[in-house]
């Protein structure tokens, strides 16, 4: 039995900037119908962002939905002036950390929650990073500050549930398996 669904019609609920929602019906694979809520997302970058002391670059900020403070990989909405997911990245390294960094290497295109969300994100890998004399500024509504953190601290803040962003935690066992596997980065050789 093939378990794909159809989708016989989609009905629009709101268009917002960030976001739009739809309700869809569907034909399941059994033959019955149902609905299905869809958020459809812009599509995003994020980058594992390593400096030459071997730590990971993170940002702090107030995140609304959850009602709390959380530590994420810099990340972003991939803009309509940007060519593509890493010159989106590039952008949003420079405004969050205030970095650019000579090495890149796309790591994965993941979606963050394919149950209601058509968002993916595009995570990136980057060292050799250089600070910058000029930052960009960040968007008008965007307050953070940025830290940097070993695996081990990492680790820690994981266990004590203080790194609650699926990305974040995400690129973080990623980091670690490339640590592990021996995966050689551009500041290993250097």
């Amino acid at each position: 039995m093939s378990l794909k669904e159809k989708e016989i019609s989609s009905k629009p609920i709101f268009k917002g900037r960030l976001i739009d929602l739809s309700v869809r019906t569907i034909k399941l694979p059994n033959g019955e119908t149902s609905t299905r809520e869809i958020v459809n997302h812009q599509p995003a970058a994020a980058v594992i962002a390593i400096n030459k002391k071997q730590q990971m670059l993170l940002v702090e900020q107030w995140r609304e939905p959850i009602k709390q403070l959380t530590l994420e990989i810099p990340a972003g909405l991939i803009d309509p002036t940007d060519a593509s997911p890493l010159d989106a990245m590039k952008r949003e390294l420079n405004e969050e950390g205030g970095y650019h960094a000579d090495y890149w290497e796309k790591i994965t295109e993941i979606y963050s929650s394919p149950g209601f969300t058509n968002e993916k994100l595009y995570l990136f890998y980057c060292d050799t990073l250089t600070k910058l004399q000029e930052k960009r500024s960040l968007d008008s509504d965007e307050f953070l500050t940025s830290h940097w953190y070993d695996l081990e601290e990492l680790k820690k803040l994981s266990a004590k549930g203080k790194i609650v962003d699926a990305k974040t935690a995400y690129a973080i066992s990623v980091w670690e398996n490339m640590l592990l596997t021996g995966a050689e980065t551009k500041e290993d050789n250097d």
